[in-house]
């Protein structure tokens, strides 16, 4: 009679599974049991330790050590060919026999059965929520959960691998720089080393490693992860972390860059950012960010500052109030003055310090213009715009200027 009941109970786990699998396939969700040694071999191993028979929750037995084809991710049975084996196993707990421990693995805070399997199975479908186990602890600096997935486990060991790479665990212990997807660490160490390589002309020194990581955290990541919190896009995107919102912010300031620099239209550069990316959050927060003026006015703050720290201009001319109200137009400055910084080299016949540069720029290129502007009051007819403005206006349209006032012949 109880061998009749295991076999029936036996058919509606596996066709229970078989329900599971098609509702996992429709909705895109993953079904499966974590392979052992494919997690191990994910992990960075530190050690392990024995400890003893535990009672461990079944609802975080997530993997197998060699049967994790044979069943589901709650261990319904997904095949027949050890049907026997759940049957007399089932027929034991009718019979109400005691049954030996299961051995297992723990990583985190989940199990992996090494031996055992059948025995879990059949303890789920019972409804039990515990079960003896003689459990060995991996000792390892990834923690995982029920939830965790095998592409989870990827992303963890490459955060893992790039907090190592950094030495973000010891320069800044407190730092969660976590991405969603896969494979982008190495754009977020692309920012930190085009961060030192300015950092270092800016300060006409060699920029250590440590330097940079710690500056790029404090100088550059934190201000935009404050910004974001501050006009809560994280509450828009509530799936993604703050640094992959970082990552994202700091792309589309970078379109803005090329748009306000005349390089690419924003639907182009919009399209080309959407098309590097699957994931439909990009093209999401895309949207969201065409409407944020905020974007704009950081873009323009962080433009200005860079620029005064670079040339130092206040130190060198303290009454200097060189201010733009566009984005993408501060390289444009800084253009003039290597021009400057040149044309003086040609003259002198030897190389210009780039301070001395700036000075003469500014006395002598800039400041002679923004005075005739300002004599002519020139500024009233260009209402929201500024002296810098019409500074770059006018020497980016002095042939278009002059061939409209041709000389008097008469």
């Amino acid at each position: 009679m109880f061998k009749k009941m295991a076999y029936e109970d036996f058919d509606r786990a596996v066709r229970r599974a078989y329900w599971r699998k098609i509702r996992a396939w429709l909705t895109g969700t993953s079904n499966e049991l974590l392979p052992y040694h494919e997690v191990r071999e994910h992990l960075p191993f530190s050690g392990q330790r024995d400890l003893g028979v535990r009672t461990i929750p079944l609802d975080k037995i997530v993997g197998s050590v060699g049967r994790y084809r044979d069943f589901d991710r709650i261990f319904l049975p997904t095949q027949r060919e050890t049907s026997q084996r759940w049957v007399n196993i089932k027929t034991a707990q009718y019979e109400e026999k005691v049954l030996p421990p299961i051995d297992a693995y723990k990583i985190g805070d989940v199990y992996f059965v090494r031996d055992g399997n059948h025995r879990v199975s059949v303890a789920r479908t019972r409804g039990q929520s515990f079960i003896d186990a003689y459990v060995i602890e991996i000792e390892a600096p990834i923690k995982l959960t029920p939830e965790t997935e095998m592409d989870d486990l990827l992303r963890q060991k490459e955060y893992v691998q790039f907090m190592a790479q950094t030495g973000f665990a010891k320069l800044r212990p407190d730092a969660n720089l976590e991405l969603t997807m896969s494979g982008e660490y190495g754009r977020i160490l692309n920012h930190i080393n085009t961060h030192r390589y300015y950092l270092g002309l800016e300060e006409q020194r060699d920029i250590s490693w440590d330097e940079a990581v710690v500056s790029w955290y404090d100088n550059v990541y934190q201000p935009l992860v404050a910004a974001i919190l501050e006009h809560d896009l994280d509450k828009a995107f509530p799936k993604n972390t703050v640094t992959d919102l970082y990552w994202w912010v700091s792309e589309y300031q970078w379109l803005l860059r090329e748009m306000y620099e005349g390089k690419d239209s924003m639907d182009t550069a919009v399209s080309q950012l959407a098309g590097m990316y699957t994931n439909k959050a990009v093209r999401q927060i895309i949207r969201k960010l065409k409407q944020a003026t905020w974007i704009d006015a950081l873009l323009l703050e962080q433009e200005r500052d860079y620029f005064l720290n670079y040339t130092k201009i206040k130190q060198l001319r303290p009454d200097a109030n060189i201010i733009l109200t566009l984005p993408g137009k501060y390289d444009k400055l800084l253009y003039h003055i290597s021009a400057h910084r040149w044309y003086l080299g040609e003259v002198r016949s030897n190389d210009i310090p780039y301070e001395e540069a700036v000075a003469s720029w500014y006395d002598n290129a800039y400041l002679p213009l923004v005075e005739m502007i300002r004599e002519q009051e020139i500024i009233q007819a260009f209402p929201g715009r500024s002296e810098a403005d019409l500074y770059l206006w006018l020497v980016d349209h002095r042939r278009e200027f002059v061939e409209s006032f041709p000389e008097d012949t008469a």
